[in-house]
């Protein structure tokens, strides 16, 4: 039930900051963050990954990261990428 007030918490949270991104990185990044922390919760919580073996949850929690960090990465330095 915590798990989900986070969840919860952290939606009303992102959705109120959300209309404020029109050129705003700094808020895009912010609203990107919070949505890997909601991953990360579903997958652990509610996949039931925090009791599965190492190897699955490493492998999931590099997967929040790495999906992660290339969109970061794409809203930071979008000619990279173009």
């Amino acid at each position: 039930m915590a798990v989900w007030a986070v969840l919860v918490g952290i939606t009303l949270i992102s959705c109120g900051s959300a209309h404020d991104v029109v050129g705003g990185r700094l808020e895009g990044v912010a609203v990107i963050v919070l949505a890997l922390v909601k991953v990360r919760f579903v997958v652990l919580d509610f996949m039931e990954v925090r009791a599965a073996p190492v190897g699955l949850r490493v492998a999931l929690e590099g997967w929040v990261v790495v999906i992660g960090g290339a969109m970061v990465g794409m809203l930071l330095f979008p000619w990279v990428f173009s």
